[in-house]
């Protein structure tokens, strides 16, 4: 292969890498101006007993314009919901006896003009014509689990559990990650939902 052909193949080829980091370049000197953006836990309820803990939040999610024009151009976001549970004892810490994560990426399709929700916990992936459609399906949250195996410790003073959510930035490229600990739009994630529960046999 002549010199010149190989300097054409070697710049084809970096072609795509160029894109990635001119998206990043774009996205690391934008401004923004955010009004509405954050994760808020509306509400949440449980049913607990020594078989089984079922539990209904329901989400306020709003982006940050910043963290919506990553996902327009082509950076998938990840959402991190956490539910922990605790038994409730004086004076001391409330050790954790069980934690739950959940994971939810979205993707948008330019092709399409789609967005796509997948999940370790379900099967396949979902499409949604839109960002507002695909948020108000997971601003639900439900889950349920047979704890009947696990041996729980008894607790005179009952149990607590916390929940939260946020957008995971551990997935995101190397120098986007960098700047989400600088930039507040990329902090999106409520406060800690904390509230008592007892068993019921």
């Amino acid at each position: 292969m002549r010199p010149q052909h190989k300097v054409f193949a070697f710049i084809t080829s970096f072609r795509p890498r160029l894109h990635q980091l001119g998206v990043v370049i774009l996205l690391l000197f934008a401004t923004h101006i955010t009004n509405a953006a954050g994760f808020t836990i509306k509400e949440a309820h449980a049913s607990f007993d020594q078989t089984a803990l079922s539990v209904d939040a329901k989400f306020d999610l709003q982006l940050s314009d910043a963290v919506s024009e990553a996902l327009h151009n082509g950076v998938s976001i990840q959402l991190l919901t956490t539910l922990d549970l605790f038994t409730t004892r004086p004076y001391i810490w409330d050790p954790r006896i069980a934690q739950w994560v959940f994971t939810q990426q979205i993707r948008y399709h330019s092709l399409t003009n789609r967005y796509i929700l997948t999940s370790p916990q379900q099967v396949g992936s979902r499409s949604y014509s839109s960002l507002s459609d695909l948020f108000s399906d997971i601003e639900s949250f439900r889950f349920q689990s047979d704890i009947s195996g696990e041996t729980l410790p008894a607790s005179k003073r009952g149990y607590k559990l916390q929940l939260r959510i946020a957008l995971d930035n551990s997935i995101l490229p190397a120098p986007l990650r960098v700047m989400t600990y600088i930039r507040p739009s990329w902090k999106l994630r409520s406060k800690i939902y904390e509230w008592s529960i007892s068993s019921q046999p």
